[in-house]
């Protein structure tokens, strides 16, 4: 069954989506996936304000002149005003931003948790469509059932991630949040099987490649998903080639 239908409604017009996060690692598979799928309108990018920021657009996106006139805009999730210009006349947005390694609990709850906040707040003030056709898809992180996570499981940060969870749950706005098993899985697109769960119930055979989440976050992006947080991980069955199926398979069996 297609997603759509369990959703109920069919898309008026191509999702128009900022993936934030852009030149990071999943970020930037994220946008090329867009990018190439012609389900999507338009797709811009926004990428941390650095000094190497304009230089790191040309080199991992491929853009020439990498401004606004190209859908690629610069600024901070965790300061409201610059997500303004970025977030007009967009109705969806993929979050692909975290918290570099080695950062303090105060960096991790400003970018993880408040970030969230603030690009939902951008997405909802930009008016460029109803509230009903708003979406919002989280990269977020398996391991949040657990109160006192282990370092090598990601430690503090996964309270910050799941109170974002929690904010973008109780929005209003329609939401997709992808919780990886562990990202850097080593091995070629679809060369996996793809198996999705709930509560940190997945068996562990290994890390999910960063394609593979920017691949299932872009269809959730092109169906204009939404009602579902689920774990995914890599298993040990045949490839997964349907990521609709895949998204059907990881709502509730009463949804």
């Amino acid at each position: 069954m297609h997603l759509f239908g369990f959703l109920g409604q069919l898309p008026l017009t191509p999702p128009s989506v900022i993936v934030t996060g852009a030149t990071g690692g999943t970020g930037s598979l994220l946008y090329k996936q867009l990018k190439a799928d012609p389900r999507v309108g338009m797709v811009r990018a926004f990428i941390y304000n650095t000094s190497t920021a304009h230089e790191d657009a040309q080199k991992i996106l491929n853009c020439t002149i990498c401004d606004a006139s190209e859908g690629i805009y610069y600024g901070d999730v965790t300061v409201p005003a610059t997500l303004t210009p970025a977030f007009a006349g967009v109705d969806t947005v993929a979050i692909a931003v975290g918290a570099p390694g080695g950062s303090d609990e105060d960096e991790q709850k400003a970018i993880e948790f408040i970030g969230v906040e603030n690009q939902v707040k951008a997405l909802v003030a930009s008016g460029s469509s109803p509230m009903s056709e708003k979406r919002v898809v989280l990269c977020s992180s398996m391991g949040t059932t657990d109160p006192n996570p282990k370092p090598f499981m990601g430690g503090p940060i996964l309270f910050w991630k799941l109170n974002a969870e929690a904010f973008l749950m109780s929005s209003g706005i329609g939401n997709v949040i992808v919780k990886p098993c562990g990202i850097e899985g080593k091995y070629g697109p679809g060369e996996k099987e793809l198996i999705v769960g709930h509560d940190d119930t997945l068996p562990h055979y290994g890390a999910i490649s960063r394609l593979d989440v920017a691949r299932v976050m872009a269809e959730a992006v092109a169906e204009r998903a939404s009602g579902l947080r689920f774990d995914i991980c890599i298993g040990k069955g045949e490839p997964t080639t349907d990521l609709s199926a895949l998204l059907v398979a990881a709502r509730w069996p009463w949804q």
